[in-house]
């Protein structure tokens, strides 16, 4: 068997350039346009909607009580049985739209959104404004940009429950994204 030497002109595979500076650049205007703007619209139609949930529950419910007083009041003067009947009813209703509000947690689901649309802003602050960049900026800001913002999908992600929380590609590491791995061995059984 023999063993050839490389030769002269083969770069070393830490030095060879992935894409040219006119791929990084459509690369990232691509990645900007189609995942991180996609991704920012669904945050902001999110929060919107939790929002005006949330809020439309607790007008209910305020409403439901402010109606409940004035037949309370009502009741009092006209000493009827069936305005002292909804007065007792309508809190109640209230209630329950209250422990409905509660149960869904809009609010709390608003605010992860919020937390997760401010942190894609700041990953989009990873990339220069295009007037500052100079020639070869785009190879270099580019993985730092996926990084970042892939990081805040997958955080995301992991608050509902639905991934476990993944290392990130041992290309990727940084000290800012540590990888956790939560193994969870099952109960042994007691003899």
């Amino acid at each position: 068997m023999t063993i050839t030497p490389p030769s002269p002109q083969a770069k070393p595979a830490a030095a060879q350039i992935l894409f040219t500076e006119e791929e990084a650049r459509l690369r990232t205007e691509l990645y900007l346009n189609q995942r991180v703007e996609y991704q920012d619209k669904y945050y902001e139609r999110r929060i919107a909607e939790f929002t005006f949930n949330s809020d439309l529950m607790l007008w209910f419910s305020a409403l439901l009580m402010g109606i409940s007083t004035v037949i309370s009041s009502y009741s009092v003067v006209t000493d009827r049985p069936v305005f002292a009947f909804v007065t007792a009813l309508l809190p109640t209703f209230a209630t329950a739209v209250t422990a409905f509000r509660s149960l869904y947690q809009w609010q709390r689901q608003a605010t992860i959104y919020e937390d997760c649309w401010l942190a894609l802003q700041q990953a989009r602050l990873s990339m220069p404004d295009t007037d500052f960049l100079n020639k070869g900026d785009y190879e270099r800001f580019f993985p730092e940009l996926v990084l970042r913002a892939e990081t805040v999908l997958r955080h995301e992600a992991s608050q509902w429950g639905q991934m476990e929380q993944v290392p990130a590609s041992p290309a990727f590491k940084t000290q800012e994204t540590p990888a956790v791995v939560v193994k969870i061995n099952p109960p042994r059984r007691r003899r």
